[in-house]
């Protein structure tokens, strides 16, 4: 069952090459709103930023295991769009929402972008790892 809500997961990521920044931060503007109109941008937003939270921390499995490497003492290394993040081991995905949303409210000038390559450096810029 894991396994295949990875896979879910890691399709959302990698088909949101398709996705802009603009439209992902619209999402998660809509999704500031109250009532139900809100709740599907919100949790299209959410739900984009915790995918590519656990991409990111597939890939990190994924690059340990090819390279022999022991895990982080703690935290979930990961890495995407060839940036990397190291997530504290209770990171929710409505941490990684809030990173994402801040990051392209702070750079409006990207949002042309593919989303996923955004969100990554989003959560690069908020998780980094020491």
């Amino acid at each position: 069952m894991r396994w295949m809500l990875l896979a879910v997961l890691l399709s959302i990521a990698v088909g949101a090459n398709a996705t802009t920044g603009n439209t992902l931060f619209n999402h998660c503007k809509t999704g500031e709103g109250k009532g139900l109109e809100s709740a599907i941008p919100f949790g299209t937003c959410l739900g984009f930023a915790g995918a590519a939270m656990e991409a990111m921390i597939a890939n990190g499995r994924d690059r340990r295991s090819r390279e022999k490497v022991d895990a982080d003492a703690g935290a979930r290394r990961g890495y995407l769009s060839g940036r990397e993040a190291c997530f504290p081991a209770k990171t929710t995905p409505g941490e990684a929402r809030n990173a994402v949303k801040r990051f392209l409210e702070d750079h409006p000038d990207r949002l042309g972008e593919a989303a996923v390559d955004l969100a990554a450096e989003a959560l690069a810029g908020a998780f980094p790892c020491e």
